[in-house]
């Protein structure tokens, strides 16, 4: 059963607490009037198990606090915004149904996470350029640089 209550009161920091029945709402979600206006978020839940109530608080402006006691409340439905495009991965780079790229299928170029041998002081990954096990260690006299 989804969540449907009534509000009952005036919490003591200025909320609203609404009775409910069926499963508690997330901490956050949203509660309107049953079909209309939005009252607050879900702060908490308390009281009893089989009595909790939901304190509806920060309360949204325009909400006459004495005016919603005894409204059926509900959980307002999340909504995603118009302009925001779902991404499917592929991290900014369009591609088209039949697979070409709108870019023109130009290459972004070398990332800096790329670790191909140009630039690099050759050998393979792992190889300690024999310092032994330990890797570089460090010398104790003075006047020597990094050997």
């Amino acid at each position: 059963m989804a969540f449907s209550g009534r509000v009952t009161d005036i919490s003591h920091m200025g909320g609203l607490l609404a009775s409910f029945e069926g499963r508690s709402p997330n901490l956050g979600d949203t509660i309107r009037v049953s079909g209309g206006k939005v009252l607050g978020r879900v702060d908490s839940v308390i009281g009893p198990v089989d009595s909790g109530l939901v304190h509806i608080h920060p309360i949204f402006d325009g909400v006459d606090s004495k005016r919603a006691i005894g409204s059926p409340v509900e959980v307002a439905p999340r909504g995603r915004p118009k302009d925001r495009r779902r991404q499917s991965g592929n991290r900014g780079r369009s591609v088209r149904r039949d697979g070409s790229r709108r870019d023109g299928g130009r290459s972004p170029g070398p990332k800096k996470w790329d670790r191909s041998k140009k630039g690099r002081g050759g050998g393979h990954r792992g190889h300690n350029k024999g310092h032994g096990r330990g890797g570089h260690r460090k010398s104790h006299s003075r006047g020597r640089g990094r050997r």
